[in-house]
């Protein structure tokens, strides 16, 4: 019988959330009795390649299988590889396509859970309903009538077996330590977090660590769910989830060769029982933690213990993140994610609540005609209250009763996750947090729409005519203010990664979050300059600011303070500038709005957003859906390259001699100089000394004659000719180029990074680099230095009404040539011309200064800057 009644809907849910309380392992949940085995009786020693022939054509087999899996035809291309070696070398007997991944799923333990599903996706026959043999839903038959073979699978990798593979390499098993390790650290400090920089900073986790429900050798994981479109201009066609590894440092936890497949659920259409394919996964952990934890020897320690899988946090966007906390969604009377209470307020004859502060005039809705809310009131979540509501919920005996408290409640259906025992998650709904990516796109979402007057956003009772911040309506502004954006792209650093494009012409075929990020909250000051009237501007640059400062990756009191007003300022702000308590305006306050309140106590409790956020999901669905190429059963094809990367990353990760990229980022490209202190010297270099112009060298000894004592230089020293250097690595990824060699290419082709922020006589200021080069004076240590043009001090009136988000200035000129050690230089910038356009001739040598956001974690967002060849070369002066 169909499932319609609300209590199938919560049936459901508790049905499953009592498997998960009663799994085992090798029960109808998931792994084989085989599998289960290997798992429980790890081996206890690393993985070494043998001597023997056959052990070493096994490694070959491996390197190839490897190394090939990253192309389109990985099968095509392996098999005609080993068919040229035997070839060539007959001696030599690699294994067979199906041979080495037959050899890679025994060696790794990490084999599929296959589970049925219905063939529209409805649901998938697991646990409580793994015994169906039609669709709950729609009622399709789970096996085809004419194959007696089911219909439609879909695949889950348990995790355990990986996690043990990347223990039996001594190195990567000392990384993992980290997470615990430094929890440890932070509760033994007397005083507070005074810089937060990662998760175990946020004080939901040192509590737990505090309270005993975790410990330093668990295995803390995170969950991240997310739509791939797997065909462009296409909406999300099919869900993954991943875990992410927080034993692992920031730096590393992110990178691609780390991240877990969890599950791919085939499209096109979306799940409508969703825990029925959430179930294998956490099926798979709750049975370990109910056996008394994963058994793992560590490399590195030479013991073998047993440690809980610790789910800290479960994240996805706002309608993925409904299907994880089965709350009613963002359009809810309780919409907000952190389930603070706040009530919200729906227009007349309409069911979408929006949290708006301050109650509408002329307005008399029942439920919502509550007087306005204090602004300066942030409320946290509470735990407590959300159980409170969800007995209420639980306890609804008819349909009409079910609607009454699911609308006072917030809560739709109980949480899968309340079928893990309570020390083994961070706790509901504390372990559902909100996701900065997302939150970019519904703000972008909100503020285009009003900036350029759309019918689409204004409600049929108000007039876009009377909507005095509509300043890209005009066709012919947006269009100008289009190229604008556009001709930014020169002067934003390839460190940047993917620059907006014109949106005039490109925000409706696929713009991503990336690009909004850069174009409102990177460029959106600067270009909205002199278009924005003043005072929506300054509200606009206060979003600015607090995003900049919620987008780093460690964010001091200090910071987490300024953050906290800016962002409440502008709520405040925001909703008397464009609501006006005007009720046709109600749906300006979307939780977008509201969740800003929340940001910085978000931090203090989980972390900075950066290091929870979407942005690990959205890269890896990318990476992911970037290898398919067979359209014939794409998701099948998906399906297969999760499985394939699980392998591949737990091969490398126990035998790195598999990792051609191990050593990546601690080599320098040929010719390179470390300079200590994660700063190096890249090429191209002159082959021989020039001579440096009068200007040059007076700023050198200015340069010399303050940092040095008059005793220590030499009678008559003075210095004609320097060896120049073109480009500076930086500590954070980013690669520093210079005026040099970046004139000398095609303006068209280059993305100038040669603007850099550094500390000069300490101050922060902003310059542009000319050359690098080494210099010795009386056999001292050698000095690494920079011949920079330092540009002027910012418009303060403009600094200041912006919120500190507008640093607009001028080029110094020969007049401000200075030297200074390569080591203050901290980070490569933009600098953007003003649109003389919109501010007219008297702005045409006047840039603004961009910075990159979440600079920090330089893979997360994520890009790593690549060296360019054409670099290296040396110049014949």
């Amino acid at each position: 019988m169909p499932l319609h009644a609300f209590h199938d809907k919560i049936r459901t849910a508790q049905l499953y959330i009592n498997a998960l309380r009663a799994a085992s392992l090798g029960d109808e949940g998931g792994m084989d009795s085989e599998a289960v085995t290997a798992m429980l009786r790890p081996e206890t020693q690393p993985l070494a390649i043998g001597e023997s022939e056959e052990e070493q054509d096994a490694f070959l087999s491996m390197e190839l299988f490897v190394e090939l899996a990253r192309g389109a035809a990985a099968e095509q291309a392996y098999t005609s590889t080993v068919a040229a070696i035997r070839r060539r070398s007959p001696g030599i007997q690699p294994k067979s396509y199906d041979g080495i991944k037959r050899h890679v799923s025994k060696l790794t333990g990490i084999h599929p859970i296959r589970s049925d599903m219905c063939i529209d996706t409805c649901m998938a026959y697991t646990g409580p309903y793994s015994h169906l043999d039609s669709c709950l839903i729609c009622g399709t038959p789970r096996v085809s009538p004419s194959t007696q073979k089911p219909r439609r699978q879909f695949y889950t990798l348990p995790i355990g077996p990986y996690l043990q593979m990347l223990y039996r390499d001594a190195k990567t098993a000392d990384r993992m330590g980290y997470f615990g390790e430094r929890l440890e650290t932070l509760l033994r400090q007397a005083e507070p977090v005074a810089e937060f920089d990662d998760i175990c900073c946020g004080s939901d986790v040192l509590k737990a660590m505090a309270s005993g429900k975790v410990e330093k050798d668990d295995v803390y994981l995170i969950t991240s769910m997310d739509g791939a479109q797997l065909y462009r201009n296409k909406a999300s066609d099919c869900w993954i989830y991943v875990w992410i590894l927080l034993g692992f440092l920031p730096d590393r936890r992110y990178k691609k060769k780390y991240i877990v497949p969890g599950a791919v659920f085939p499209g096109p259409n979306g799940p409508k029982i969703t825990e029925s394919f959430l179930f294998p996964g956490l099926h798979h952990i709750a049975a370990i933690n109910k056996s008394g934890g994963l058994p793992i020897w560590n490399a590195h320690t030479n013991v073998l213990r047993y440690s809980r899988l610790f789910i800290v946090l479960a994240t996805a966007d706002g309608p993925g993140m409904v299907h994880y906390t089965g709350g009613v969604g963002h359009t809810g009377k309780h919409g907000c994610r952190v389930w603070c209470g706040q009530l919200g307020r729906h227009k007349p004859g309409d069911g979408c609540y929006f949290p708006a502060l301050f109650k509408p005039d002329n307005y008399a809705v029942a439920g919502c005609d509550f007087g306005d809310l204090d602004p300066a009131l942030v409320l946290p979540g509470d735990p407590g209250k959300f159980r409170e509501n969800l007995c209420i919920l639980l306890s609804s005996q008819t349909q009409n009763a079910y609607k009454a408290n699911r609308k006072a409640t917030g809560i739709s259906k109980p949480s899968i996750f309340l079928g893990m025992h309570p020390d083994t998650i961070l706790g509901i709904p504390l372990m559902f947090p909100g996701d900065i990516m997302h939150l970019i796109l519904n703000l972008a979402d909100l503020l285009i729409p009003l900036f350029r007057g759309s019918s689409e956003i204004c409600d049929k009772l108000d007039k876009v005519s009377e909507w005095d911040w509509a300043i890209l309506r005009d066709p012919d502004i947006w269009k100008s203010h289009g190229k604008d954006v556009a001709d930014a792209t020169p002067h934003l650093p390839g460190s940047f990664d993917r620059p907006p494009r014109n949106p005039a012409e490109k925000i409706n075929s696929g713009y991503k979050a990336w690009e909004f990020l850069l174009y409102l909250f990177g460029l959106g000051p600067g270009l909205l300059y002199g278009l924005l009237p003043t005072r929506y501007w300054m509200n606009f640059c206060k979003l600015c600011a607090g995003i900049r400062l919620l987008y780093q990756h460690k964010i001091t009191q200090k910071q987490l303070q300024t953050m906290h007003v800016l962002l409440i300022q502008f709520t405040v702000e925001f909703e008397i500038l464009y609501v006006r308590r005007n009720p046709s305006r109600l749906h300006y306050m979307r939780q977008c709005i509201h969740n800003l309140r929340h940001a910085a106590l978000e931090v203090q409790r989980i972390g900075p957003g950066i290091t929870s956020s979407q942005w690990t999901m959205e890269r890896c669905i990318g990476d992911l859906t970037g290898e398919i190429h067979q359209d014939s059963n794409p998701y099948a094809n998906l399906s297969e390259r999760c499985i394939k990367r699980a392998q591949i990353n737990a091969l490398k990760a126990a035998i790195p001699e598999l990792d051609a990229d191990r050593d990546k980022e601690s080599r320098l490209p040929r010719g390179a100089v470390n300079l200590g202190d994660n700063y190096a010297l890249l090429r191209k270099r002159d082959n021989c000394a020039r001579k440096m112009t009068s200007i040059e060298k007076d700023a050198l000894e200015r340069y010399v004659c303050a940092e040095f004592d008059s005793l220590v230089i030499p009678h008559g020293w003075e210095v004609e000719r320097v060896l120049r250097w073109a480009r500076l690595r930086l500590p954070n990824g980013q690669i520093a180029r210079s005026a040099w060699t970046e004139k000398q290419r095609d303006p068209t082709k280059v993305r100038n990074a040669r603007n850099v922020k550094l500390v000069h006589q300490r101050e922060l200021r902003f310059a542009e680099v000319q050359y690098y080069f080494r210099l010795e004076i009386d056999e001292r240590e050698v000095q690494d230095l920079a011949m920079v043009i330092l540009y002027g001090k910012p418009n303060e009136e403009l600094l200041r009404n912006s919120s500190s988000t507008l640093w607009t200035c001028m080029h110094g000129g020969n007049g401000a040539t200075m030297v200074v050690s390569v080591k203050n230089v901290k980070s490569v910038v933009a600098m953007v011309p003003h649109s003389t356009s919109i501010l007219g001739d008297g702005w045409k040598d006047r840039v603004f200064v961009v910075e990159k956001p979440g600079l920090d974690v330089v893979e997360m967002g994520g890009y790593l800057e690549d060296d360019d060849p054409e670099d290296e070369q040396a110049i014949d002066s």
